[in-house]
């Protein structure tokens, strides 16, 4: 196998594609999505539709829910906040970080507790979101 794994390089391709839509304007529908994915060479799948979709509705559920502390978009100058270096500061253990953070907060921090405010469907989306943004190490 060479340097790159063709099928991951494909894959961040149309994930690319995908996001440079949603990024636009926040809007897309699922043919302009499916349209991106093709234009990688690579039939457009449901599941990479309902991927869009769902980190679209998480883009939503973030500036609802949690724009006001950590900025629209996940974008902060404060480091603390700053959400789009989840993974770079807990690599692997970035879902779990996320998911107990979110659903028992950290009051001494200002994080409020979430879990019996948000359902299991909202906190993944935000989380599928949250994926799409992160800077840093890969």
């Amino acid at each position: 196998m060479g340097m790159f794994d063709m099928t991951a390089v494909l894959r961040m391709a149309m994930l690319a594609c995908v996001i440079t839509i949603v990024a636009r304007d926040g809007s897309a529908n699922s043919e302009e999505l499916a349209g991106a994915v093709a234009a990688t060479g690579k039939p457009a799948q449901a599941s990479t539709v309902e991927s869009a979709a769902a980190v679209k509705e998480g883009r939503s559920l973030f500036n609802q829910t949690c724009a006001h502390c950590h900025g629209p978009d996940a974008s902060t100058g404060q480091s603390e906040r700053n959400l789009r270096r989840l993974r770079e500061r807990y690599g692997d253990d970035m879902p779990n970080v996320f998911r107990s953070t979110v659903i028992n907060g950290r009051l001494e921090k200002g994080m409020p507790v979430w879990g019996e405010v948000l359902d299991e469907k909202t906190i993944d989306r935000i989380y599928d979101y949250l994926v799409t943004v992160q800077e840093g190490a890969q």
